[in-house]
């Protein structure tokens, strides 16, 4: 399970870097929040887009973080170049308590959720949800 959140994370995150917003906004860029609730008692996995500003990059440093095990209630701010077309942010849990509810989302920089799912752990305690923002 893990091997097909990774493989489907680096797809997400090879189109990201090379797709082009349609916006003609001159900016600089703008900031997301990914945001993790649910009950505290399980470490979690999550993988999400990394702070991109370099409108020249074409790939991810290996030194770049963008992944984590956390602990619920999570959340982290990134900023996005203005060229970067959306974000993506994907949880993992193993062996957790069966029935267990998690919720990712995706906020702006003002705090409006853009994005978000729900998720339940399954009979064996495992989930996994991925959602991805795209701007227009």
């Amino acid at each position: 399970m893990k091997l097909n959140i990774l493989i489907l994370f680096s797809l997400f995150a090879t189109t990201v870097l090379f797709s082009c917003s349609k916006e003609k906004n001159d900016g600089p860029g703008t900031e997301y929040t990914y945001k993790l609730t649910g009950p505290g008692t399980v470490k979690v996995q999550v993988q999400y887009t990394p702070t991109l500003t370099d409108p020249n990059m074409t790939e991810v440093p290996d030194e770049t973080i963008y992944e984590e095990l956390v602990t619920p209630p999570w959340q982290k701010t990134v900023s996005i170049h203005k060229n970067v077309s959306g974000v993506g942010f994907s949880a993992s849990i193993s062996e957790g308590t069966p029935g267990a509810k998690y919720t990712i989302s995706v906020l702006s920089k003002e705090g409006t959720t853009l994005k978000t799912a729900d998720f339940t752990l399954d009979a064996y305690g495992d989930g996994v949800m991925l959602i991805n923002y795209y701007r227009n």
